[in-house]
């Protein structure tokens, strides 16, 4: 068991961490191999880098700096129904148009404007949807061949939530079946995929992947996962800059233990965990000057926490 702090520049794999520092330990030694791995790839997307970035800082500074770029790589995504800058694998390009789109409606308000944006990405949301549906998706709801099975394929119709119903629980039993078979992905393929398995309730395949195949999976991937899911942190979409802190622990009792601490542009955010017999005691702290939504284990319902240290005790079993 060990901590490693780990000092992650901007857009590392995902854009997911930004100018900050974040120490990650856990009591299992498999995912600790992973995260003393050599750093990992960045975005390809120069909107998905921007976007995260004013996620994390709650700055719209680089956005109004780069949004004529922004602007005109989302315009050529659309006339092409491909972003080709990033992949020129046709229903990958289109879903990375369909992710950008979606996230301009975010960066757009930071820029100036919030009607305008909406009025402009709406709508090329609902068409890259629907393009992407009547393309690759069959009568039955599932993605076509060669496409289906494929496990970037499937990571990003359960990602975009392109697959719904029936067809998203059987496209997530593929996706499972596919990275057990067959793990090598990119850097962010195994984003995608691991988010995917916890959006459609297979976090433990998740964790599995993570503690079964130490080496196949990308390092900057399961930092990612590991940090939102494990630890539970996430940027409120709504209020950029951890004004509001989004706290949603999945713990694992294979994890032993969770200590995490991130300082982000609000102040320093703690998530530790820790399994005490029956009970699951989690220890967590708020920035001062922010707040939280705040999701136990197995629950639905959201709490709001004010700035501070909070100490919680759940039995899971």
């Amino acid at each position: 068991m060990f901590a490693e702090m780990f000092m992650l520049a901007v857009a590392v794999v995902g854009g997911e961490w930004t100018d900050g520092v974040v120490i990650f330990e856990t009591g299992n030694e498999t995912v600790n191999r992973i995260l003393a791995e050599k750093p990992s790839g960045v975005y390809g997307s120069k909107v998905a880098r921007v976007y995260e970035n004013l996620r994390h800082t709650g700055s719209g500074v680089e956005a109004k700096k780069e949004w004529q770029s922004l602007y005109d790589q989302v315009e050529l995504a659309a006339s092409n129904r491909c972003d080709a800058t990033v992949s020129r694998d046709a229903l990958e390009g289109a879903c990375w148009w369909l992710l950008e789109t979606r996230m301009m409606l975010e960066i757009g308000p930071a820029v100036g404007g919030r009607w305008a944006y909406h009025a402009k990405y709406v709508p090329m949301n609902l068409s890259a949807g629907a393009y992407i549906r009547e393309r690759f998706i069959g009568a039955d709801g599932m993605l076509r061949p060669p496409y289906r099975r494929q496990a970037s394929a499937s990571a990003f119709a359960l990602y975009l939530g392109i697959v719904d119903g029936r067809a998203a629980d059987a496209t997530c039993l593929e996706l499972v079946a596919a990275l057990s078979a067959s793990p090598a992905l990119g850097a962010f393929e195994w984003r995608l995929a691991l988010d995917a398995l916890s959006q459609c309730g297979k976090a433990d395949a998740a964790y599995g992947l993570l503690m079964g195949r130490s080496r196949a999976v990308d390092r900057g991937a399961a930092i990612s996962w590991l940090w939102r899911n494990a630890a539970g942190i996430a940027s409120d979409p709504t209020c950029a800059g951890f004004r509001n802190v989004i706290l949603a622990p999945s713990p694992d009792r294979r994890l032993g233990f969770v200590k995490t601490e991130y300082k982000s542009a609000a102040g320093v955010i703690k998530s530790a965990w820790r399994y005490k017999g029956k009970k699951w005691v989690w220890d967590f702290t708020v920035p001062r000057n922010s707040t939280a939504s705040v999701t136990l284990p197995g629950q639905s319902l959201t709490r709001h926490y004010d700035g501070g240290d909070h100490h919680i005790e759940l039995n899971l079993d």
